[in-house]
Parts: C-alpha cells; sequence; structure tokens
C-alpha cells in the first residue's frame, strides 16, 4: 500500500532515497518508478515533482553540493586563515569519504548532473569557499578557490578509488593545508594590495 505523505515531502523523501539508492547501488540503477517502488507510492507519484530521471538526478546533485556547503559552512567561522582552511578541508574529504557515489555525481557530472538545480547549489558552494579565502571581487572566482577545490576534489577521488587508506586521509589533509596555505596568504595580501587601486 502507498505511503501517504503531505503536500511537498514526496520530493524530498524521493532525492533522499535517491541518494540511498546511488551509494547502495549507483547512478544508472536510479528510476523513478524504481524510487517509487522503494518509498512505497505509486509510480506515477514521482512525476508530480520530476517530470523525467535527469530532473531527478540533478535534484540529488544538487542535495548534495547544498548538504556539502552547510558542513563546510562551520570553517567560515574560524578566525585564522589556517585554522578555516584546515576545517574546510577535512569537512569536504570526510564528506567524501562518506558520499563517494554521490561526491562523483556531483563534481564529475553524467546525465541529468549538469542541470540548473545543481548549478545553482555549486555555485554557492564556491561562493562559501570564495568568502572563507577572503574573496571580494564580484566578478567571479580568482585561482584560489579552484586551488583549493582541485586539491580536495582530487584528495577526494583517491579516497573513493580506494588508493588512499583512510588511515592516511587525515594527515594527507593536513599536509596539503600546509602545502597550499602559503600560496593562497601571497595572493590574498596581492588582492588586499589592489583593493583600493579598484575603487
Amino acid at each position: 500500500m502507498p505511503t501517504s505523505y503531505h503536500h511537498g515531502s514526496l520530493r524530498e523523501a524521493l532525492v533522499a532515497e535517491g541518494r540511498r539508492q546511488l551509494e547502495e547501488e549507483g547512478a544508472r540503477a536510479i528510476s523513478l518508478r524504481g524510487l517509487a517502488k522503494r518509498i512505497g507510492v505509486s509510480h506515477s507519484a514521482p512525476v508530480r515533482h520530476f517530470s523525467s530521471r535527469d530532473e531527478l538526478i540533478d535534484a540529488i546533485a544538487a542535495d548534495g553540493f547544498a548538504d556539502l556547503t552547510r558542513r563546510l559552512a562551520a570553517a567560515d567561522t574560524q578566525h585564522e586563515l589556517s585554522a578555516r582552511l584546515s576545517t574546510y578541508a577535512h569537512a569536504h574529504v570526510r564528506f567524501a569519504v562518506d558520499n563517494g557515489a554521490l561526491m562523483q555525481l556531483m563534481f564529475a557530472g553524467g546525465p541529468g548532473a549538469g542541470g540548473s538545480l545543481t548549478r545553482e547549489a555549486a555555485e554557492r558552494f564556491f561562493a562559501l569557499g570564495r568568502s572563507m579565502l577572503g574573496e571580494r571581487d564580484v566578478r567571479g572566482p580568482g585561482v584560489t578557490p579552484y586551488l583549493l577545490a582541485g586539491t580536495l576534489e582530487g584528495i577526494s577521488a583517491l579516497v573513493i578509488a580506494g588508493r588512499l587508506p583512510l588511515d592516511q586521509v587525515d594527515g594527507v589533509v593536513d599536509a596539503a593545508v600546509q602545502l597550499m596555505l602559503p600560496t593562497i596568504e601571497e595572493q590574498l595580501a596581492e588582492m588586499d594590495a589592489v583593493a583600493p587601486l579598484r575603487k
């Protein structure tokens, strides 16, 4: 018997169950009809919220970015750049350890994962990184957010692929932070120096 959902909750249930199935079986296993069966609603019920599988995949990837951004927001409360960077880096990689398939979907893309919801959620993710790094240029990200994201995505990819042992993850992240910190500090200092010239 289909489960009764109050208005608005079915969409969230589909995304949440889609994330679970993604981690258990991979993106190819996800379908609207399959998820309807998993959560106990009629096979036509998901169409009220998602007109296609691609729309559902887009929502799942966007939800992943939103979740990751929420977890990383704690880093922005640290006063020292080194503490912000360390908190951010460890939270980012920890999310990858816990959500490997989702991270692949978010960052590697694939059918449905490049939709408008994902793009908007990814922009908010990068905006947080820019804010944490002190970037204030409204024209778009500079070098440092991409340096940070590329380094952490690389470490995350090694973890997801099983090429970086879990007991070495924290040490590798700490080393990456120490390597990046001087470059980021130098670039932020240069930005502060040229900022008055742009006014």
